[in-house]
C-alpha cells in the first residue's frame, strides 16, 4: 500500500496483494519505522459500522474505513477508486482516494536523471 498526504487530501493506492489481503482479511496495513521506538501505521479497513468512508487520525495512526458493501463492490469490479469528503474542521474538506494501484499501461518515459545514471 502506498499512502499520500497533502493539505487537503489522502490517498491510498493498493498493489494487487495489497488487495487480495483486504479481501480476504478485511484489512491491510502500512507500518513506516523511524526508530526502535516509532512508526507511522496506517490501516485500511472494511468495516460493517461504516456509513461512509472515513479517515481518523490517533497519534501516529491513521485509519481509514470503507462501508462493507461499497468495498465489496470496488473489490469485485473493475471500478478504479473509492472518493469520499469529510469535514476537516468549520470550513475545510478532506478529500480520500482509495485506488487500485493497476501499473502502468504504457512504457514510461526515461527521466534524465535516469539516463544519467546509465551512462
Amino acid at each position: 500500500m502506498k499512502l499520500r498526504l497533502t493539505e487537503r487530501d489522502v490517498r491510498l493506492r493498493l498493489e494487487a496483494e495489497d488487495l487480495e489481503t483486504l479481501r480476504r482479511t478485511g484489512r491491510v496495513e502500512l507500518v513506516t519505522p523511524f526508530d526502535a521506538q516509532t512508526a507511522f501505521t496506517c490501516t485500511l479497513r472494511i468495516d460493517a459500522q461504516t456509513a461512509v468512508p472515513v479517515a481518523h487520525l490517533d497519534g501516529a495512526h491513521l485509519t481509514v474505513r470503507l462501508p462493507i458493501e461499497e468495498a465489496r463492490r470496488w473489490l469485485d469490479s473493475d471500478q478504479i477508486g473509492i472518493e469520499a469528503r469529510q469535514a476537516a474542521g468549520p470550513t475545510r474538506t478532506l478529500k480520500l482516494l482509495i485506488e487500485k494501484d493497476i501499473g502502468c499501461q504504457h512504457k514510461p518515459q526515461a527521466r534524465p536523471s535516469d539516463v544519467a545514471a546509465e551512462r
